[in-house]
């Protein structure tokens, strides 16, 4: 099957919903080739310590970078889009070191309850 000929993921309001989505659906049929694995956690402050987490770089089959912030027991908490190279990927990790620690938290309108 070619990919003109493969249905768009569907959008997914949460992750319940994209759970049940990969436990029923024959993916096959999907362009997966927009999916991203994404896991989005709130950590209260006082449990975070720099030694806790990781930047691993990654190239994909298509010769793209990827970085993952992972936590020292290996789970993803972040992943990066797809960038051109290894040295984007540097710069990447280093932006996202910058902004982060004076990143805003702020709750979507769905999870504002």
């Amino acid at each position: 099957m070619n990919s003109k000929s493969l249905k768009p993921l569907p959008r997914f309001t949460s992750d319940r919903q994209a759970e049940d989505f990969v436990a029923d659906a024959d993916l096959t049929e999907f362009d997966l080739s927009t999916g991203r694995d994404m896991l989005f956690e709130k950590i209260p402050p006082e449990h975070v310590a720099a030694d806790d987490y990781v930047f691993v770089i990654t190239k994909d089959s298509q010769n793209r970078f990827h970085f993952d912030v992972k936590q020292s027991s290996g789970k993803i908490l972040f992943s990066s889009a797809p960038l051109s190279s290894r040295e984007a990927a540097l710069k990447a990790i280093d932006a996202f070191k910058a902004g982060i620690s004076t990143a805003a938290t702020k709750d979507a309108p769905d999870a504002a309850a």
